[in-house]
């Protein structure tokens, strides 16, 4: 039992007891089980937060462990809610087209039926038929499966093209970002198969369930979402205190030197980059059932910076802080930008939140980054009084002032 995964890392077991006491508190608080203090819109809103604390722990890995400063993870974890998105426009279509076809004097056919849904979702951008990537629309195992396959495939493929060629530092940074960049702009054409700039809505009306309330949807995506985050830090939490944690953060430290000593640095750049596309894609896929609506807009480049800017604040390199950094600045971003915090009269001038919100936004991370580099996670190791040996003991290895005890507690 002392050697279990949990006992040798308590800071997980004691993440997942506070993401289980979180869930139950806000169920039990919610309008749907509980004492109706916390609305339907807020249980949306922290089931939301879950999910982006997932995108952020992919994000965590990829820079905070690996040091690969992606800014296309957040193109995958829309590509999860499109891939969820189709089914669910798809079928909630299909119903609604049936019900309006069932007082016709002679039975629609499948063909018919399939037209109208075809015009009904499609005739926004001036078509009514099914671009191929709708086959499996109405399948959801087969669309659940895409969630991760469509991620994972091209971050395999644009990993494997840019890792063999040693593309590594800034220069990897901007093609991920290009990889974005091209994403969107596709996305955003009305011949792209997922209805261009309109996106696609209604995802919050889950089919066959119209007499299930909202409040009681809520409740569910967050539980589900709880369950995707916890699941998700005990994975990562696991890769990261073994032997592939160990060398994706000496090719961080020093990847010449991992690659001298007969490591394949390629191979597990490119595996890291694809569980973790994985990941965003299923944080993705639970995120925007619960917003109701995607657009090519959320795959903007501008998207995938923010995630950075979430995992620096909360402190990057710490699972947990991943965590603690993304649900800050969201629910803190929610109130600054939802009007709920009061606007400041200076006489000659009036500073409107929602406005200046970018702004402290982009200077918060200017001065974690300069002064608190441990970012919010790292005011856990203050409150934790945490002991360092002490850096004037013997020699404990070949080398003068070779400390070893350090590096077995780090």
């Amino acid at each position: 039992m002392k050697n279990s995964f949990l006992m040798r890392n308590p800071s997980t077991l004691i993440f997942l007891a506070a993401l289980a006491i979180f869930t139950i508190m806000v169920t039990v608080l919610s309008e749907a089980f509980g004492l109706g203090l916390i609305s339907t819109s807020f249980v949306k809103t922290l089931g939301k937060t879950l999910c982006l604390g997932l995108v952020a722990i992919a994000m965590d890995l990829v820079w905070g462990y690996a040091g690969i400063l992606s800014l296309g993870h957040f193109a995958f974890f829309g590509l999860g809610g499109y891939m969820i998105g189709m089914w669910l426009m798809y079928e909630r279509t299909r119903d609604i087209v049936i019900s309006s076809m069932s007082d016709a004097p002679i039975p629609p056919t499948a063909e018919e039926i399939t037209d109208a849904i075809g015009h009904q979702i499609f005739g926004v951008v001036g078509s009514s038929e099914f671009p191929l990537i709708w086959a499996f629309a109405d399948s959801l195992v087969l669309q659940l499966v895409l969630v991760v396959l469509v991620p994972g495939v091209l971050a395999f493929v644009f990993g494997w093209l840019a890792f063999r060629s040693r593309v590594a530092g800034v220069y990897l940074s901007i093609l991920t970002q290009a990889m974005t960049l091209a994403l969107s702009l596709y996305l955003f054409q009305n011949d792209s198969g997922l209805r261009g700039n309109n996106g696609l809505s209604g995802l919050q009306n889950l089919p066959g369930l119209d007499a299930v309330a909202q409040d009681v949807v809520s409740i569910w995506f967050l539980w589900a979402s709880a369950l995707a985050l916890g699941l998700g830090y005990l994975l990562a939490a696991w890769v990261v205190s073994g032997k592939f944690g160990s060398v994706i953060r000496g090719i961080r430290d020093d990847e010449a030197r991992v690659r001298f000593l007969g490591y394949s640095v390629e191979s597990y750049k490119l595996a890291l980059f694809t569980v973790t596309a994985c990941i965003a894609g299923i944080a993705g896929a639970l995120y925007y059932p619960q917003a109701g609506i995607i657009n090519p807009a959320e795959i903007a480049p501008i998207a995938s910076i923010y995630l950075a800017v979430w995992v620096a604040i909360g402190g990057r390199g710490r699972l947990y802080g991943a965590v603690i950094g993304a649900g800050f600045v969201s629910l803190v971003s929610s109130w600054f930008t939802g009007g709920q915090a009061p606007d400041i009269s200076l006489g000659f001038y009036t500073i409107k939140w929602v406005d200046w919100w970018l702004i402290v936004l982009g200077l918060s991370f200017v001065l974690v980054t300069l002064f608190a580099p441990k970012g919010i996670a790292g005011l856990f190791d203050l409150a934790g009084s945490r002991k360092w040996p002490n850096r004037h003991g013997a020699d404990l290895g070949p080398d003068a002032g070779a400390l070893r005890e350090r590096e077995a507690n780090e």
